[in-house]
């Protein structure tokens, strides 16, 4: 009953954390906050009166951190590090109902993992938006959409085009009036916290997709 528990509470936060990102990409503290505080308390519980292997889950809840914080530098956002962070707290090893299990007990990486996995299709769903819109322009109708420039300033996008060159990378910086209200190239920014809480779902219910692939050729 405690893993459903911490299933539940990890799983309500999540949403409304996926909500937030993808309404204003912008997420409260006491998010996170309330699930590291939820973490411990059951962790404590664990040390006291459950069998709980110790060790293992100190080296989850490390290698989560050191993770989170590599993540941070390499440009994930703030929210998806403090998830991965609190997770950790919350659930540092595997729950007993989830049907595939890792050969890794970092439950955590587990999550993450999942977490990327739902990102692959992405190239492929923005390629038949724009076939249909018939707007097909090779690499960028993988990266991106095109819109105008006007309507981009009001929405949670990033400019595939400055003044002089397009590319699948997003230029953070361009100022989209330097378009004069034209349709360009631009990439959405990804509300991350969206994939996070797939993947922690499908990590508690179902387990490893990656585990679960490789078994299948094997």
């Amino acid at each position: 009953m405690e893993e459903e528990i911490k299933f539940l509470i990890g799983f309500s936060l999540l949403l409304y954390a996926s909500y937030k990102d993808w309404k204003e990409r912008e997420i409260s503290n006491w998010v996170w906050v309330f699930m590291a505080i939820a973490g411990i308390l059951f962790l404590s519980f664990d040390i006291i009166y459950a069998n709980v292997d110790l060790m293992k889950v100190l080296i989850s809840i490390t290698i989560s951190f050191v993770l989170a914080f590599a993540l941070l530098l390499f440009g994930m956002g703030g929210a998806d590090s403090k998830a991965l962070l609190t997770l950790a707290v919350l659930f540092p090893l595997p729950p007993s109902f989830s049907i595939i299990h890792s050969p890794i007990f970092v439950f955590p990486l587990t999550i993450l993992v999942n977490s990327l996995l739902f990102i692959i299709p992405l190239p492929l769903v923005f390629l038949l938006y724009n076939v249909v819109k018939k707007e097909f322009e090779f690499p960028y109708a993988l990266f991106g959409y095109k819109m105008s420039s006007s309507m981009a300033e009001k929405k949670h996008v990033w400019s595939m085009e400055d003044e002089n060159s397009k590319s699948i990378m997003p230029k953070k910086e361009v100022d989209f009036s330097i378009f004069n209200g034209r349709k360009i190239w631009v990439t959405p920014q990804l509300p991350f916290i969206i994939f996070i809480t797939a993947g922690y779902f499908v990590a508690c219910v179902f387990g490893d997709i990656l585990t679960f692939v490789i078994t299948l050729f094997q």
